[in-house]
């Protein structure tokens, strides 16, 4: 039920993200446009207009446009795809193209406010156009253009020939709208003046206007009624149009989405499932695994290792005599206790931690401010790390999964494509990004730790054994009893286990509750916690070896920061020269 909730919300959350485009419909966030003054003039504005007995209109526009002085590439046209008298009908322009002084032109089209408008800007930005007069024939189709009559006629063509939004005064205007009915009841206004039109044509298949002295942003708009049934209304869709940047323009093309979405979320819970490993059964065990450390049992459990098993591993070789730790004020200092003799018969994970050493009998100080030594213990927990995964992988205990380690960087780019998407949108349709977020929702499991890794048989086994002697280290008494009578020294030396599995606490309480008294402390925490309640010297040991190992590494990320944020700038700084990169202009 968890995890279908999780499903739900994931999914729940993915949708929205794609819907943020549809509340920017008609809300401008470009200054690109035209200025409340043209320099340019149209001269002449010739239009023909032909509607078909489908509804369907072919335009072809003819602007002689003056340019008083170089400098401008070209103009730009744009439609309003709303009809405020055909609300569920887009007036797309379809299969546009552009001519200018007889000659093929580059044009661009583009989507402004969230898709309420289509724009072609028509000329090259890497050239101007000279002055004086060009000619630009700009052709299109819009579908579906004739709707149910408002005046007595059954069918009506209401239409504005030239559009309100032309920024540059019009000198001359000649529109020819071709009809598939004899016109009736023909209306005609410039802007909102109905007597400054001329018409002629009713009771035709072809109405003439005509205008002169247009101001820029001044329209030019006719109706008429046609005697005949009104065709289908034409780019229809059951969504708003707001909503157009996110389903499409196509129902189909949304429900193929919808099912590759489905697919691509069934493809991602197979691979997650796969991913991850049922428990194998934890009986009770009261000893750890034969053959391995903490950090190799903690491993084969959480199939994660971190400081924490670190820190366990040195208490595991200080438990055997490899080592020596105590504490000063602020540091700690690890000592080789035996040489070779003492890491003999050790696993090979625990063995590692003698390269800090760096010899026989020498000593490591972690201080809690030095650089040094969280540069060095940087690199030898990253080194101790990478050994504790690549023994279960050398001892046939764990095996490349799905993905491998690409499973976070996978997943994290499904839910990244998602959110761009909202900023880049270059298919225009938001849920067409659905497909890969609806696998990252259901393949999140493949960027939990250790998905990408997958224990073999033999694997399972130890960890079953593992996991069992766990359940026994962090259970309270009351469910799984450890009956330290006559081997209480038993609980010292699973100490380092208790650590690596994340319960020492657990543990300690363990044996208060079991012995009614306080745990022994171990030999092995040195002079720093003689005297002490072992329950919170080993809290406290884990905790205060964990800040200190913290406090230095964070000691020496602070001078690369340094480094970096100075090294390129007019100043010197430690770290700053060598090995960097360059480059130059071009």
């Amino acid at each position: 039920m968890k995890r279908i909730v999780g499903y739900t919300i994931g999914l729940a959350v993915v949708v929205l993200v794609l819907m943020i485009p549809a509340a920017l419909y008609g809300f401008s966030t470009d200054d690109e446009g035209p200025s409340d003054y043209d320099e340019t003039t149209i001269t002449s504005y010739d239009a023909d207009f032909d509607v078909a007995d489908n509804g369907d209109m072919d335009v072809v526009e003819t602007l002689t446009v003056n340019f008083p002085y170089s400098g401008k590439h070209g103009i730009f046209r744009f439609w309003d795809i709303d009809d405020i008298n055909a609300p569920s009908s887009r007036r797309i322009p379809h299969d546009v193209t552009v001519t200018m002084d007889g000659d093929d032109v580059p044009f661009e089209m583009s989507r402004q406010e969230g898709g309420k408008y289509r724009v072609a800007k028509i000329g090259d930005a890497g050239s101007t156009v000279e002055p004086g007069d060009h000619v630009y024939e700009i052709s299109y189709r819009i579908n579906g253009v004739l709707e149910p009559g408002t005046n007595g006629s059954r069918t009506q063509f209401y239409w504005n020939l030239i559009p309100a939004g032309w920024a540059q005064e019009i000198t001359a205007a000649d529109l020819t709208v071709h009809l598939p009915a004899d016109a009736e009841r023909v209306q005609c206004a410039v802007g909102d003046d109905t007597r400054a039109c001329t018409v002629d044509g009713e009771g035709t298949q072809t109405l003439h206007v005509t205008a002169a002295d247009l101001p820029s942003r001044t329209g030019v708009t006719v109706k008429t009624g046609l005697d005949m049934e009104t065709p289908p209304a034409g780019d229809v869709l059951p969504w708003p149009k707001s909503f157009d940047v996110v389903f499409g323009q196509s129902v189909a093309g949304l429900a193929v989405v919808l099912a590759l979405s489905f697919l691509a979320g069934l493809l991602g819970l197979f691979l997650s499932r796969r991913a991850s490993e049922r428990d194998p059964g934890f009986p009770l065990m009261y000893a750890p695994p034969e053959g391995v450390g903490p950090a190799q049992a903690a491993y084969l459990v959480t199939e994660q290792v971190d400081d924490e098993q670190y820190v366990a591993t040195l208490l595991y070789a200080a438990e055997k005599g490899a080592i020596d730790l105590d504490r000063t004020e602020d540091s700690w200092t690890i000592t080789d206790k035996q040489g070779v003799a003492g890491w003999a018969g050790l696993d090979p994970v625990t063995s590692g931690v003698a390269h800090i050493l760096g010899g026989e009998h020498a000593s490591f100080v972690a201080s809690r401010s030095s650089v040094s030594a969280g540069e060095r213990l940087k690199d030898e927990i990253a080194t101790f790390e990478q050994s504790t995964k690549s023994w279960a992988s050398a001892n046939g205990l764990m095996t490349r999964s799905g993905f491998g380690g690409l499973g976070g960087f996978v997943v994290g780019a499904c839910f990244l494509a998602v959110i761009l998407t909202v900023f880049v949108n270059p298919f225009n349709m938001t849920f067409l990004t659905l497909i890969v977020g609806a696998f990252g929702v259901f393949a999140a499991g493949l960027a939990a730790p250790g998905a990408g890794t997958r224990r073999t048989k033999a694997g399972r086994e130890l960890w079953s054994r593992a996991g069992g002697f766990r359940r026994i280290l962090s259970t309270p008494s009351a469910q799984d009893r450890f009956d330290f009578s006559g081997r209480q020294e038993l609980y010292t030396a699973y100490i380092p286990w208790a650590v690596a599995f994340g319960c020492a606490d657990e543990w300690a309480e363990k044996y208060r509750t079991e012995m009614g008294s306080e745990p022994p402390v171990p030999s092995y925490f040195g002079h720093a916690y003689a005297g002490a309640y072992a329950g919170s010297a080993i809290s406290s040991m884990v905790s205060d070896f964990n800040s200190t190992v913290s406090s230095a590494i964070s000691s020496y990320e602070a001078t690369q920061k340094s480094s970096s944020s100075s090294g390129g700038g007019g100043g010197f700084s430690g770290g700053g020269g060598g090995g960097g990169g360059g480059g130059g202009s071009w």
